[in-house]
């Protein structure tokens, strides 16, 4: 009767995806708060502008996408850290900063 409930869980990718949003559903909000609490809200849209011209150079140079998109955006966040280490600039500004320049 509820045969149609349960036939997505008989392949594998379904089970997958299942698990995988199970994962982020629990992580997810324990992330975000911490960066909340930590003052660092813009980090997400900061990493994520920063990717963007990863993903450019990689496509440019014919290499593979995650990792241009990987490397610009850990550089993102270093280039942040550097920021708050070199200066007395708040993690917030200091994340303004990196977004507007990548942007």
């Amino acid at each position: 009767m509820l045969d149609w409930l349960t036939e997505p869980l008989n392949f594998e990718f379904m089970r997958n995806a299942l698990a995988v949003g199970l994962l982020v559903g629990i992580l997810c909000p324990i992330v975000g708060s911490y960066l909340i609490v930590q003052r660092m809200a813009l980090l997400g849209d900061v990493i994520a502008h920063g990717v963007l011209p990863g993903l450019a150079i990689a496509n440019f140079l014919k290499i593979e996408l995650v990792f241009g998109a990987f490397v610009s955006g850990v550089f993102s966040s270093f280039v942040i850290a550097w920021i708050r280490s070199q200066s007395r600039v708040k993690a917030d500004a200091a994340m303004a900063l990196t977004f507007s320049n990548k942007a």
